[in-house]
């Protein structure tokens, strides 16, 4: 549907209004979605299937510096292709991933990639979501949310959020680099990512989190992120793009969909002997 089809289903009189304006706009947004996919044709090979070196083993000084460096080295290099998207109004997309940790722009989103160590091992923090949330309930993902007026960067955004959801302190929480922003599901919504490190050991299971928002915090070692066995591949959305989906610590619950395209491109960036994504032939 094009869209003055569009606009004029929202015109529709009556009861018919209301079933042609959700069809129209359904219609519309997987419209959008094809015309935001990716070029396919950019690409990176597949990946091998073989176990990956693990860039560090340990999150003290030395360690967060290696990560660091590497992060600014892959930001430097510019946008991969994969990562350049489009969006339906180019005119009001927000900040590049290096101005968005000097401002903030309402609207837009920010999620914090949590590094943190637990029995001394270097691991990531997620969330597993309130089940009764009405979007995206019971799944794995980073803290994170929209930009408030308040927040003086998206930077600034991601921190405030993961307090709000996992209780910890903003002074203990150290931002060491970002990744390009990535699309919501709709493509009308920027989601910036940012990597921290959380100071201090930490035990997910003591974290004090929003129970209104998260049902418990858990972590996975970075190690277990390095070894092909704990995932499998996946079309993302609608692209021919494939991607990880890792599995976690319990059965039923896996990290897929848009926190795992972050996640993996943040093992890419850390390590250049990361498994690139792939594309179905």
């Amino acid at each position: 549907m094009h869209l003055r089809g569009f606009q004029m289903a929202l015109r529709a009189p009556g009861a018919l209004h209301t079933m042609a304006r959700r069809k129209a706009a359904t219609l519309y947004a997987k419209k959008e979605t094809r015309r935001c996919a990716h070029d396919d044709r950019s690409v990176p090979g597949p990946w091998e299937g073989k176990p990956r070196k693990l860039p560090i083993a340990r999150l003290d000084s030395a360690g967060v510096a290696l990560l660091e460096q590497r992060l600014a080295e892959a930001t430097a290099r510019g946008v991969p292709a994969h990562m350049r998207f489009a969006y339906p109004r180019p005119s009001e997309v927000g900040p590049s991933e290096s101005e968005a940790r000097q401002q903030v722009v309402p609207g837009e989103a920010a999620v914090l990639l949590l590094l943190c160590s637990v029995g001394g091992r270097p691991s990531i923090l997620f969330e597993e979501r309130n089940r009764r949330l009405a979007a995206h309930s019971g799944e794995a993902c980073f803290a994170g949310g929209k930009a408030d007026d308040a927040d003086t960067s998206l930077a600034a955004t991601a921190v405030r959020e993961a307090v709000e959801e996992l209780g910890i302190a903003a002074a203990d929480v150290r931002i060491i680099g970002g990744l390009p922003p990535v699309p919501g599901k709709d493509h009308r919504l920027r989601v910036h990512p940012f990597v921290g490190v959380l100071a201090g050991e930490t035990d997910p299971e003591t974290l004090r989190v929003s129970r209104n928002e998260v049902h418990r915090a858990f972590a996975l070692p970075l190690e277990y992120f390095f070894d092909p066995a704990n995932s499998t591949m996946v079309r993302f959305r609608q692209s021919r793009i494939r991607i990880p989906v890792y599995r976690t610590d319990k059965p039923s619950l896996t990290i897929w969909g848009l926190t795992a395209f972050i996640l993996h491109e943040f093992l890419q960036r850390i390590s250049a002997a990361a498994p690139p994504l792939s594309s179905e032939k």
